[in-house]
C-alpha cells in the first residue's frame, strides 16, 4: 500500500482557495481612494506648474523644438504653460477632490453602496489618462483663439466628457428617486456634475465641428470663454457649496444650522451660476444687455456666498475651539472665508470700469488664486482631511503636517492672491498712463517675486498633502469605521 506523504493532497478541503484579484477594483470606497490619491498627485503637479507660470513672467523664456513630422514640435511658452496650469489645476486637482467627494458622500448620504463602483473606477482612468494626454498636447498643437480650459485638443476633450458622463450616472443611481428629499450637497453635487459633463461634451464637440468645418476664429473664442466661467461657476462652485455644507455637520457632529437657508443658497446659486457666465462674451456683435446681465449675475453671486458662511458660521456655533485648531473644521473656516473673500472680488471686477483697468493683467491671476486655491482647494483639503482615515481604514487624527499645510495653503494664497492683484492693478495704472514695456516690466518685478514666493508654499502643502496621505496608509494603525450600506443616519445631521 503506498503512503501519501502529502497530507494536503489527501485532504484538499483544508487548503483555502486563492483569493482571485479583479483588474478593475471595485470594492467599497475604492473609487474614493483612487480619486483622493489622484487629487493629491495633480495638487502637486498643478503647483509645479503654477510656480513655473509665475516664474516665466519674472524671467521671460521660450522653448521650442522641431519634431520634423506634420510639421508639429514642442513649444514651450508664457501662454501654453498658463494654459497647462489652469487644466492641471481644474481637471487635475480640483476635479479629482471633487469625484472624491462626489464617491464618498453619496454613499452615506444614501444609506446604499456607491452604484456601478467598477465603471466609476474606469471612469477614474478615463479622466486622467485623458488629461494626462491633453496637457501633454498643449506643448504641441496650436491652441487657436481657445480658452485655457478648451485648448485641449478635442479627442482628449471627449474623454474628460465621457468620464464626467460614466461618474454622473453612477451617481444619479445611486441617488434615486431620494434625491428629491436628499441633503442639500446631493443637489449642488448632482446640479454640477451635469453641468461639468455638458460642459466638457461642448468643449470637445466645440473642437470637433471646428477641426471639421473651422469655424470663425470668434465664434470659437467666444464659445469657448463661456465654457471656461461655467466650469468655474457651475462645477467648481457647486462643489466647494456641496463639500463645505456636508463637511462642517460632520466635523462639528451638529445639524446644520439652517436647512431653509441651504435651499435659498441653492437656489440663488441655480440661477446665477450659468448666467454669469455670459458676462465674458465681450465682443461688439453681442448685444450689451447680455453682458451686462451676465456681470449683474456675477455681482449678485456674493448672495449665495454670503448665505453660506452665515450659514456655517452659525453651525460652527460652540465649536470654536475645533475651528481654530488643524483638523477639517479648520479648512473649511478658511476656505468659507476665502470662498466670500473671491465673491466679492469677482464682484468688483464685473463693474465695467474695474474690468477697463485690470482686464488681462495679473489681477485675474491673483483672483483665480483665491477662488481656486484659496475657496475650492481649502474645501476639498478640508474633505480629504475627514475623508482619508476613513476610506483608508486607519487611526488617523489632524497631526503637524495637517497644521502644515493648512498654514501653508492659507499663507501661501494670501500672500500670493494679494502680491498678484497689486501687481494687476500697478500694470493697470502704468498701461493708462503710457508707459513703456520695461518700465512696465521692471515696476511688476517685486510684485511677481512676492507672487512667485506665496505660491512656493501653495506648493510645498501639495508635497505635505501628499506625505501625509502616504504615512497615514503605511504608519496608521488599522481602524473600523462604518461601511456604506448599513443604515442611513438622518441626513440633516449631514
Amino acid at each position: 500500500m503506498t503512503v501519501n506523504r502529502n497530507p494536503k493532497k489527501s485532504r484538499p478541503y483544508d487548503t483555502p482557495p486563492k483569493r482571485r484579484r479583479s483588474l478593475i477594483p471595485g470594492g467599497t470606497d475604492s473609487a474614493a481612494t483612487g480619486f483622493v490619491v489622484a487629487a493629491a498627485v495633480w495638487l502637486a503637479i498643478a503647483t509645479g506648474i503654477g510656480a513655473l507660470a509665475i516664474f516665466i513672467g519674472i524671467v521671460p523664456f521660450e522653448f521650442a523644438f522641431d519634431f520634423g513630422i506634420f510639421g508639429l514640435g514642442f513649444e514651450l511658452n508664457e501662454r501654453r504653460v498658463d494654459a497647462a496650469f489652469a487644466n492641471a489645476t481644474v481637471y487635475g486637482w480640483l476635479s479629482n477632490a471633487g469625484f472624491a467627494a462626489i464617491t464618498f458622500m453619496t454613499p452615506r448620504l444614501f444609506g446604499r453602496p456607491l452604484a456601478g463602483e467598477k465603471l466609476v473606477n474606469v471612469a477614474m482612468a478615463i479622466w486622467n489618462l485623458a488629461l494626462a494626454g491633453g496637457i501633454a498636447a498643449l506643448y504641441v498643437f496650436d491652441l487657436g483663439p481657445n480658452a485655457p480650459l478648451t485648448a485641449i485638443p478635442w479627442f482628449f476633450g471627449g474623454g474628460l466628457a465621457l468620464g464626467a458622463l460614466l461618474i454622473t450616472g453612477s451617481f444619479l443611481a445611486t441617488a434615486g428617486a431620494d434625491i428629491r428629499i436628499g441633503y442639500i450637497s446631493s443637489w449642488f453635487a448632482g446640479v454640477a456634475l451635469l453641468g461639468l459633463a455638458g460642459l466638457t461634451g461642448l468643449s470637445a464637440t466645440l473642437g470637433l465641428v471646428d477641426f471639421l468645418i473651422e469655424l470663425p476664429p470668434l465664434t470659437v473664442a467666444l464659445v469657448s470663454v463661456f465654457i471656461e466661467r461655467a466650469i468655474v461657476t457651475v462645477w467648481l462652485l457647486g462643489m466647494a457649496y456641496a463639500t463645505l455644507l456636508y463637511l462642517v455637520p460632520r466635523a462639528t457632529g451638529l445639524s446644520l444650522a439652517s436647512a431653509g437657508l441651504g435651499l435659498l443658497t441653492w437656489l440663488t446659486w441655480l440661477a446665477l451660476a450659468p448666467v454669469s457666465a455670459v458676462a465674458e462674451l465681450r465682443d461688439p456683435q453681442v448685444p450689451y444687455v447680455v453682458t451686462t446681465l451676465g456681470s449683474v449675475a456675477t455681482i449678485l453671486l456674493l448672495v449665495p456666498a454670503s448665505l453660506t458662511v452665515i450659514n456655517l458660521a452659525q453651525s460652527m456655533s460652540g465649536r470654536w475651539s475645533a475651528v481654530f485648531g488643524r483638523g477639517a473644521l479648520a479648512f473649511a473656516a478658511v476656505a468659507a472665508t476665502f470662498l466670500l473673500a473671491a465673491a466679492l472680488l469677482e464682484a468688483i471686477g464685473a463693474l465695467a470700469s474695474v474690468r477697463a483697468h485690470v482686464a488681462g493683467t495679473e489681477w485675474e491671476r491673483g483672483v483665480f488664486l483665491w477662488a481656486a486655491y484659496g475657496a475650492f482647494s481649502l474645501a476639498a483639503l478640508g474633505l480629504m482631511e475627514h475623508a482619508a482615515p476613513r476610506i483608508l481604514r486607519r487611526s488617523w487624527g489632524p497631526g503637524v503636517l495637517s497644521g502644515a499645510t493648512l498654514w501653508l495653503a492659507f499663507g501661501g494664497v494670501a500672500i500670493g492672491g494679494v502680491a498678484l492683484m497689486g501687481a494687476g492693478l500697478a500694470e493697470g495704472a502704468l498701461l493708462a498712463s503710457g508707459a513703456a514695456a520695461e518700465e512696465i516690466a521692471a515696476a511688476l518685478l517685486p510684485y511677481r517675486v512676492a507672487g512667485f514666493l506665496g505660491f512656493g508654499l501653495v506648493a510645498l502643502a501639495g508635497l505635505t498633502t501628499l506625505v501625509n496621505l502616504f504615512l497615514m496608509y503605511t504608519s496608521g494603525e488599522p481602524a473600523d469605521y462604518t461601511v456604506p450600506g448599513q443604515a442611513a443616519t438622518a441626513a440633516a445631521g449631514h
